[in-house]
């Protein structure tokens, strides 16, 4: 076997796990879609106007525990990984840690691409809103949120996995992305792009695991 041979490349596989879950996908890209254009590109004032409610509904007491669940849905991907392949027997959980792994590489990797790619800057970076960032600086664009897409994507693969995780996996993701605007580092628009990004990219691993365990 050649680990580099053309005779083991694969690429229909990927048009086929597109295919299998357009629905999900085509609502992925038109979300994604909306909220860069219709939200953040358009500069309509509801994005900026709900930013800055979310950034002053807390004091700066709070500023920790935010901080922690966004830290939370951000990293809990890895230590997922490690249990599940490491401390589990079950192949369906070996599985699990594969697809999960390979899904956030995509997703990290995704993110760096878009937010080079669009260059659009964080709330505390808009001198008018009047919001500082709150536990930390970040020096890379805004859209999208990569704590979001990160949380999403675990969301999507876990829940799919593991149906009675599903909830608490959603609320994880869906508290990261509110948790980042309150922290002052991201508009409602990066959260939304984030989270559509998220799901594209654990749908997208999912229906490729499919197809590979059907052959």
């Amino acid at each position: 076997m050649s680990l580099l041979g053309r005779a083991g490349l694969d690429p229909r596989s990927w048009a086929k796990s597109l295919e299998a879950s357009h629905q999900i996908i085509l609502i992925c890209v038109l979300g994604f879609v909306l909220a860069l254009v219709g939200l953040r590109l358009s500069g309509t004032a509801a994005d900026a106007y709900i930013a800055t409610a979310f950034y002053r509904s807390i004091s700066n007491d709070l500023v920790p525990l935010v901080y922690g669940v966004a830290t939370l849905g951000d990293l809990i991907w890895a230590p997922l990984v490690f249990w599940l392949y490491v401390f589990r027997k079950d192949s369906h959980e070996w599985t699990s840690s594969l697809i999960l792994a390979i899904a956030m590489v995509i997703a990290m990797g995704s993110t760096d691409v878009l937010k080079a790619l669009f260059n659009l800057p964080r709330p505390f970076q808009v001198t008018s809103l009047g919001i500082v960032a709150r536990g930390g600086i970040p020096t890379n664009p805004g859209f999208p949120s990569g704590h979001t897409t990160n949380a999403f994507t675990v969301a999507t693969v876990m829940g799919s996995r593991y149906s009675a995780w599903r909830a608490p996996f959603v609320a994880l993701a869906i508290a990261t992305g509110i948790s980042m605007i309150i922290l002052g580092l991201h508009f409602p628009s990066d959260v939304i792009g984030g989270g559509f990004l998220g799901i594209f990219c654990g749908t997208f691993v999912l229906g490729l695991a499919k197809l590979r365990s059907s052959k």
